[in-house]
């Protein structure tokens, strides 16, 4: 595959929306260059969609996402020194007229929230899965003695991010509510403090204590989000309040002071407790379903994600604090893993399969860094855009070996015991000395994917667009009017 220009890709790209002058601003996730445009109307998508490189476009309100897979670093920074605007990582303000919005618009703008807000934090998770990794391989193959301190520290930087979360959850959330992150992570230390934990330990026959005479329910709020995300919003009101009564000369000392003091009030006794429920209760009833139909959890999330769920973008980041939670209380995860274990294998092992079955030199131009990209790297958009966008044949091959993936490993229960246990590459993190044979589950599991992928892709008849007009999902494009 011939290596991409990225000075020149970023020329083509400015000159389809509307020059630097059009750029409010510019910022990246895992795989989008994502643009806010000051004229929407400016960007032209037919010409984008044809630069080399780019695997399609969304335009999401004054946002224009350019998806690019995993060579999004390199092309920020030439993106960046081309058009003269610095950006950074995703950082969007609250849509203005969030309550103007349905139900369902409401829905959606919440988890869109929720998926910009852990988007940021995922790298940690994954350094975190990463550590496991070497835990796992280090004491059941290389002798690594459990007793020693580099097993500790190794350790404790593998359960760091999960336990400080919060904090990393208190930083993002700052930036998405105009908060300054040192107060937002300053009550989110508070909420982890020692001091609070040994309180929480110590309980009470009521499971309350009081703060001011006023009842605070005792939570550990260690590896959770919501309890934080809840209170930095309520924040961000207080804040705007202080700034308005307090006068410029005092302020300085004052409104932090201030504002420290009425949210830990408001955290402790309202939206910490209220965040910690809402999550327990999401926890209790995937537990619910966990132990009457084991088969089914996966399955439902794994299909709403090949159907209405291409309309959500990032959705799947916002459940990501169902995995914590079942990291923090069950010691592995057998859902939002195992979900992303069907959307990133199945992806990879279509393309390879599509790589070696097309005859176009820009398919498989495509489809080999997809396949690699989905199947070590556990991104599946090179695939999702590049192909099964393109062959809605090879989208349902896709959702369906997908969906009998996520049932197989839900009928026999695997587990990933660390995050990140997704793709090959992260297998290992299947293993537990408690329960070998997980590994065994995982590795069976895909050898199904690879066996009903390869029947799928290479058993049926299907052409590859050399053109780039098709970049919407299946699920629209199939139901277009001609």
């Amino acid at each position: 595959m011939a290596k991409l220009d990225y000075k020149a890709m970023s020329k083509d790209i400015l000159a389809n929306v509307g020059g630097s002058e059009n750029l409010a601003n510019v910022n990246h996730c895992a795989t989008r260059l994502r643009l806010k445009l000051k004229d929407p109307d400016k960007a032209n998508k037919a010409e984008l969609k044809k630069i080399d490189g780019v695997l399609g476009v969304e335009v999401a309100g004054e946002e224009t996402q350019i998806i690019v897979g995993q060579i999004i670093e390199d092309l920020f920074f030439a993106f960046e020194e081309e058009s003269g605007v610095k950006g950074g990582v995703v950082d969007e303000n609250l849509d203005p007229d969030l309550g103007k919005k349905t139900p369902f618009a409401l829905f959606l703008s919440f988890l869109q929230l929720m998926a910009g807000i852990m988007s940021p934090v995922i790298p940690t998770l994954i350094i975190a899965g990463f550590f496991s990794l070497i835990l796992t391989l280090g004491t059941s193959f290389f002798g690594l003695d459990t007793t020693t301190s580099t097993y500790a520290i190794l350790t404790n930087i593998s359960q760091a991010p999960f336990y400080f979360l919060p904090i990393m959850c208190a930083y993002t959330s700052a930036k998405k509510f105009n908060v300054e992150p040192p107060m937002a992570m300053l009550l989110a230390g508070i909420l982890l403090y020692p001091g609070w934990t040994e309180l929480v330990n110590a309980g009470s026959a009521t499971g309350f204590t009081s703060y001011f005479g006023i009842p605070v329910y005792l939570c550990a709020y260690n590896s959770s989000t919501l309890p934080i995300v809840l209170s930095v919003w309520i924040m961000s009101k207080v804040d705007g309040f202080l700034k308005k009564v307090i006068p410029n000369t005092i302020r300085y000392f004052l409104k932090p002071v201030c504002l420290i003091l009425i949210m830990s009030v408001i955290t402790l006794s309202l939206t910490g407790p209220l965040g910690y429920l809402i999550t327990d209760y999401i926890a209790a009833g995937i537990n619910f379903v966990r132990e009457n139909a084991p088969w089914l959890t996966v399955p439902a999330i794994y299909l709403f994600s090949c159907t209405f769920g291409v309309f959500c973008p990032g959705f799947h980041l916002a459940l990501i604090p169902i995995a914590t939670t079942n990291f923090a209380t069950l010691g592995y995860d057998d859902v939002i893993n195992m979900w992303f274990f069907s959307g990133t294998t199945v992806p990879g092992f279509t393309a390879l399969w599509f790589s070696i079955k097309t005859k176009s030199v820009k398919g498989r131009n495509v489809g080999i860094p997809a396949a690699i990209s989905a199947l070590f790297g556990g991104i599946s958009e090179p695939t999702m855009y590049g192909i099964l966008y393109k062959v809605p044949l090879l989208y349902i091959v896709n959702t369906i070996a997908g969906t009998i993936l996520a049932v197989y490993n839900g009928i026999v229960g695997t587990k990933a015991y660390a995050y990140g246990a997704y793709y090959l590459t992260n297998l290992p993190l299947f293993y537990s000395e408690a329960d070998p044979g997980n590994l065994y589950k995982a590795l069976i599991g895909v050898a199904i994917v690879a066996v009903v992928t390869f029947v799928g892709v290479m058993f049926t008849k299907w052409e590859y667009s050399e053109d780039d007009e098709t970049s919407a999902p299946p699920t629209m494009s199939l139901f277009k009017k001609k």
